[in-house]
């Protein structure tokens, strides 16, 4: 492809972590408009898919993953994002199957980097089944595959969080920072779970009651971090409204 194509697409890939799916939407649509290269359209395709997900259109992403592995049946982003529309549509049997071709693409890779990839994106889909344990094993995989990719470790923070393990979470965060994680998406996750962990423990999500119940080194923990997620370009607002709550 093109360099203007596959500059679109690095970009619309980097929005659709960020969550900013309805520019990332836009980006790939401007992708399958001018590129006519295979692998772009391939690739734009898994993208819309994945933007139209994050926007839960879900019935459109299904769509365009589909037309994505028209290209090629092997497109492991199109597959992955065609399993999350289906599950998004209460389509689990189908999803099921979509990761049992995931898996199998996996068993027959032998680059280690891409078979860890794969195993990384069926962890993603078994934590959004809330399969933690089998999550966590599957992120495992992946970063024993491929232990210098941090993305792997920001996500097994994400799946502890989402089990309730708040400190083994910020423990993967802090690993995928140390192991070169550049961009506020591991400091956000940290800042997220940190919120997380003190509202169990003081059973409650109000802000201004957090900011009376929390010690000086719980405060320290969080705002510190929100303020290392700011400097690296992090925008949020709930995250916002707990530091002005709290950081004072």
């Amino acid at each position: 492809m093109s360099n203007n194509c596959y500059n679109l697409i690095a970009t619309g890939e980097s929005q659709n972590r960020a969550g900013n799916y309805n520019t990332a939407l836009q980006n790939f649509n401007e992708v399958l408009n001018k590129c006519d290269a295979y692998d772009a359209k391939e690739k734009a395709y898994a993208g819309k898919a994945g933007a139209l997900n994050g926007l839960r259109q879900y019935n459109d992403a299904l769509t365009a993953a589909n037309a994505g592995l028209k290209i090629s049946q092997s497109s492991i982003n199109n597959l992955f994002e065609k399993a999350n529309a289906e599950l998004g549509l209460g389509m689990n049997a189908e999803a099921r199957a979509d990761l049992n071709s995931l898996t199998a693409l996996t068993q027959k890779n032998q680059h280690a980097a891409e078979r860890a990839t794969i195993y990384a994106k069926i962890a993603a889909i078994d934590s959004r089944q809330q399969l933690y344990t089998e999550a966590l094993t599957n992120i495992g995989q992946a970063i024993a595959l491929d232990n210098t990719n941090p993305d792997f470790l920001v996500l097994k923070g994400d799946i502890q969080t989402a089990a309730g393990n708040f400190s083994e979470a910020l423990g993967s965060y802090d690993e995928a920072i140390a192991k070169g994680k550049s961009d506020f998406t591991a400091y956000k996750a940290r800042a997220t779970t940190i919120l997380k962990m003190n509202q169990k423990k003081y059973g409650t999500d109000n802000a201004d009651v957090l900011a009376k119940k929390m010690n000086s080194s719980e405060k320290q923990n969080l705002c510190s971090t929100i303020r290392n997620a700011q400097d690296k370009g992090m925008k949020d607002i709930t995250i916002d409204m707990a530091q002005a709550a709290i950081c004072k």
